[in-house]
């Protein structure tokens, strides 16, 4: 058997020989005119093609998971607005840790985020950061006194 492929293998190298033979050894063609291209773009060629462009995009924006807005009880509201109170009231700027929803741009939903901070100030519609940061009223889920500085 082995001899059987040895053959067959020197009889493909023969035919190749007879069809190729005059440019099977000859040199590589450099272009004297031309630098040759990096790496990067010689392999760029064989990237994937994306038929649908954005496409990946929106299967990935599909995929992503936002959570939904809790509704608050009565309970709850009234006592945010006797932590703000409080807090307001204080001779001296307490520091705050504020979780409160953000919603998604792009979908429906979004995420929770907290923040430490003293109040600047609160109006009937925000509650504004040391940092300037509006925060809605309606989007505040908790609100508790720290005591880092």
């Amino acid at each position: 058997m082995n001899k059987t492929v040895n053959s067959e293998m020197e009889e493909a190298a023969k035919e190749a020989e007879r069809r190729y033979g005059d440019i099977l050894y000859m040199e590589h063609p450099v272009s004297k005119r031309h630098h040759p291209a990096p790496r990067t773009s010689r392999a760029a060629q064989f990237s994937p093609f994306a038929a649908l462009t954005g496409y990946d995009d929106v299967i990935r924006e599909t995929a992503r998971l936002t959570d939904e807005k809790p509704e608050l009880s009565e309970e709850q509201k009234q006592h945010l607005d006797q932590v703000i109170a409080e807090v307001m009231n204080s001779p001296q700027p307490k520091r705050v840790m504020i979780t409160y929803f953000e919603s998604d741009e792009r979908k429906l939903g979004g995420s929770f985020a907290s923040v430490k901070t003293t109040i600047r100030r609160v109006s009937s519609m925000y509650l504004e950061t040391a940092e300037r940061k509006k925060i809605p009223l309606e989007d505040i889920i908790d609100l508790i006194e720290t005591d880092d500085e």
